[in-house]
């Protein structure tokens, strides 16, 4: 008899694991399924976890949208990271990666710049600032710009480089119970909201506006 139950309990626990797992699928491939439609000739897909991905294009220019999950940092509660890419060349020959909090193990942000420059006064005081050659005078002409967008507590990261630009904001954080219990990184959101995308969409406009006005220097040189 207790070998026959132990079989049952097996087998029930085997079934309610796979429940979970298929559930846990479906939240994973939704997550940005109310976001599609912010894009033009948007493309849902997932990525190799599992995860929701987004493809498509804003005032013509290529978007990628991807979720990132971070459970790297002891003490902290885990994070999912909303990471949104505009692909399109950039008048410049450097990298800018302006870093909100920074704890050392943000494994999705560039670890190789050589260059630390100094906060502007009107960010945040935890901002790094690292880059490449010649990106203190790209940090320069975008302080103001960039000064709202980093005083949004969910922003964590924009990434400036020759090839497009990036930027990372919080989308949701671990809850408390499920992360002392079992160590898990369950999230308390079914969908990304579109509202947040829109933020990050309007965020890069502002961006690429101000990187595409001439560079002072520039134009002084060519009336020279």
């Amino acid at each position: 008899m207790l070998v026959v139950l132990a079989a049952v309990f097996v087998l029930m626990s085997g079934a309610f694991g796979a429940i979970l797992r298929r559930r846990e699928g479906r939240w994973r491939a939704d997550l940005l399924s109310d976001c599609a439609g912010r894009l033009a000739a948007s493309r849902l897909g997932r990525d190799r976890a599992g995860f929701a991905t987004l493809r498509g294009r804003y005032a013509g220019t290529a978007v990628d949208v991807r979720l990132v999950p971070d459970t790297l940092m002891h003490r902290r509660l885990p994070q999912l990271w909303l990471q949104v890419t505009l692909r399109t060349p950039l008048p410049t020959g450097c990298v800018l990666d302006v870093l909100r909090r920074p704890a050392g193990a943000e494994f999705y942000a560039p670890d190789h710049l050589p260059n630390r420059y100094p906060v502007p006064e009107t960010w945040p005081p935890d901002t790094l600032l690292r880059g490449t050659a010649g990106a203190d005078s790209l940090h320069a002409r975008l302080a103001p710009v960039l000064a709202p967008i980093l005083a949004d507590p969910q922003v964590k990261e924009v990434l400036f480089t020759p090839d497009g630009l990036r930027l990372t904001l919080q989308a949701s954080q671990g809850t408390r119970g499920t992360y002392l219990l079992l160590r898990g990184s369950r999230f308390p959101i079914e969908r990304v909201s579109p509202e947040l995308l829109d933020g990050i969409l309007d965020a890069a406009r502002r961006l690429l506006l101000a990187l595409s006005k001439t560079d002072p220097e520039t134009r002084h040189a060519r009336a020279a």
